[in-house]
């Protein structure tokens, strides 16, 4: 559950740099192309894709602790969007491999 709430929490701040007016990127997915045009939209879902993320880290750990995993996590898929994006390091398919083996391991030794 915690790869998936990081899951959550890094398209939401992927979907919020794409509101952005400085960041830019080419090679952009459709759907961030579509988001781009309808920024309110699109902030109302990075809101959502918070919430959603922080709710689950809350059912896992407790409001207190919850809470403060939340702001972790959404300092470190913060800091791990801005250090790879200008970068392109890595693409949609490596990130979204990288989630599921993270995943799978986890569902290992949970």
């Amino acid at each position: 559950m915690f790869t998936i709430s990081c899951l959550f929490f890094f398209a939401g701040f992927v979907l919020w740099m794409n509101t952005s007016k400085r960041i830019s990127w080419t090679n952009k997915e459709s759907l961030l192309l579509k988001l781009e045009n309808q920024p309110v939209q699109s902030k109302y879902l990075v809101v959502l894709l918070f919430i959603i993320g922080t709710v689950i880290i809350i059912s896992k750990l407790g409001i207190g602790s919850g809470l403060f995993a939340a702001v972790v996590i959404l300092m470190a898929m913060g800091s791990i969007c801005v250090l790879f994006f200008p970068f392109r390091y890595f693409g949609l398919k490596t990130i979204l491999l990288s989630f599921l083996a993270t995943f799978v391991l986890e569902l290992i030794f949970n």
